[in-house]
C-alpha cells in the first residue's frame, strides 16, 4: 500500500474524532481555546527533503493521527496554554476548521522538517524492497518519533520550530506571550497584562474569548490530540 505526502481531505475529521468531548473531554478546544489542526511533519518540508517519493513507496502517510496536533489559533489561547500560535489571526476559525496552509508557515519551519526527514535518507533510499514489512514498520516508527520531537520543539523551544514571526514570545518562561494584543501586526513585544492567565480575563482592548480552560498543571502539547 502506497503512502501519501500530501494533505488529504480526512485529516481534520480524524483529529476531531480523536478529541471529541466523549473521547477527550479535557481537551482545551472544549474549554474556550480556539485551535486548528496542524501537520507536524509538513508537506512542504517533505517536498524540500526530496524524499517524498521514497516515503510514499514505503507507505508513510503525513495524515496519520500521530502527525497531527491541535495548536491554539488565537494569541490569547496560545498565551494561556503556553504554546505558540498556529496562525495568530483573530479571525481564525475557533472550531479549528481552517485548512492547514503551509504557505502561512515561515520557511524556517519547513527547512527544519526537511533536515529531520533527511536523517532517514539512507534508510529510505537503499535497495530494500518497499514491501518489506520490517522496513515499513521501522520507517513509520522513526517518522512518528520525528513528529513527537518536533511537537516538543513547537512548545518548548518555539524559536527552533516557528509557526509565526512571534513564536519566541510563547516560550514557557516568557512573560510576553500575547503581548496584550489579538493580532500579530499589533504585537510589540510587551509583557502580557494578565501574566499569561486568560481564564475569564484579558488585557485592555483585547476581545473576550470566554476561555474557561483551567491550568491546574502545565499544558503539554501531544501528537494525536
Amino acid at each position: 500500500m502506497l503512502g501519501n505526502v500530501l494533505k488529504d481531505a480526512k485529516y481534520l475529521k480524524r483529529i476531531k474524532d480523536a478529541t471529541d468531548p466523549h473521547a477527550d473531554p479535557d481537551h482545551p478546544r472544549h474549554h474556550g481555546i480556539g485551535m486548528q489542526a496542524h501537520h507536524v511533519i509538513s508537506a512542504e518540508g517533505v517536498k524540500k527533503s526530496g524524499l517524498g517519493n521514497d516515503l510514499v513507496r514505503f507507505g508513510y502517510d503525513i495524515n496519520v493521527l500521530d502527525n497531527l496536533v491541535y495548536i491554539p489559533s488565537t494569541l490569547q489561547g496560545a498565551c494561556h496554554l503556553g504554546v505558540q500560535p498556529h496562525r495568530g489571526d483573530h479571525r481564525a476559525p475557533v472550531e479549528g476548521d481552517g485548512f492547514d496552509d503551509d504557505r502561512k508557515r515561515p520557511d524556517s519551519y519547513h527547512d527544519m522538517v526537511k533536515l529531520r526527514v533527511a536523517e532517514l535518507e539512507r534508510l529510505l533510499t537503499d535497495k530494500c524492497p518497499a514491501e518489506d514489512p520490517d522496513r515499513r514498520r521501522t520507517i513509520r516508527r522513526k517518522m512518528d518519533e520525528i513528529s513527537k520531537k518536533i511537537a516538543n520543539l513547537i512548545q518548548i523551544v518555539p524559536s527552533k520550530a516557528p509557526l509565526t514571526r512571534i513564536a519566541k514570545h510563547f516560550e514557557p518562561k516568557s512573560k510576553i506571550g500575547c503581548g496584550g494584543v489579538d493580532s500579530i501586526p499589533n504585537h510589540s513585544g510587551q509583557p502580557c497584562p494578565v501574566e499569561r492567565h486568560h481564564r475569564s480575563q484579558q488585557g485592555p482592548g483585547q476581545k473576550s474569548e470566554q476561555i474557561i480552560y483551567r491550568k491546574d498543571k502545565p499544558y503539554q502539547l501531544k501528537v494525536g490530540r
